[in-house]
């Protein structure tokens, strides 16, 4: 799977650790498949994540005839992140990844095209990273050449679409990932 949510499975158990002093706890658990949503609400304020099965909306359609990737129990690997504060605003992330029998190419040039509804598209063969141009910190590319993953983003550091494809056997992986964040003023 080309982004690995399990990143935001430790912040989530970072932040439940917090919320044991938590005004507000509020954990659905789900039986069946074994995943639980959280919401907590503290003082310095909140958190809610969601592992729904149904993809987090991140303004992207889905590749047609994709299937959400499963991690090792079977669950989507999907994620919506919400962290407000009134210390330093909130991060909002929602992310998905899913598995399709076309090669990357065709990945790759479909949200080319709906990514463009953002802004300028940057295409990277390697690692995206962020620097201040403009008044704002862009998408800048640090180029590998031996890797087979490509990684298309639009916007600014602080609200930016990203997919990552790469190949998967005969076929393709990638995952689709929305970021925004607020920085209070």
């Amino acid at each position: 799977m080309p982004i690995s949510l399990a990143p935001y499975r430790a912040l989530t158990v970072l932040l439940a650790t917090v919320g044991l002093a938590a005004c507000g706890v509020n954990v659905h658990r789900d039986e069946q498949n074994g995943k639980a949503d959280v919401d907590i609400q503290t003082p310095v304020g909140a958190l809610s994540v969601h592992t729904d099965s149904v993809p987090p909306d991140t303004g992207l359609p889905v590749y047609p005839g994709a299937q959400p990737s499963h991690n090792r129990n079977g669950t989507p690997e999907n994620a919506d992140v919400n962290i407000a504060s009134p210390l330093f605003g909130g991060v909002k992330v929602t992310a998905a990844s899913f598995e399709h029998d076309d090669e990357p190419q065709a990945i790759v040039e479909f949200y080319k095209d709906k990514l463009k509804a953002y802004g300028d598209v940057m295409e990277c063969h390697g690692n995206v990273d962020f620097k201040r141009r403009d008044g704002a910190r862009r998408p800048v590319c640090k180029e590998r050449s031996w890797t087979s993953e490509v990684q298309l983003v639009t916007g600014t550091e602080e609200q930016h679409r990203i997919v990552v494809v790469k190949p998967r056997g005969s076929g393709s992986e990638f995952s689709v990932v929305y970021v925004q964040t607020s920085v209070q003023g």
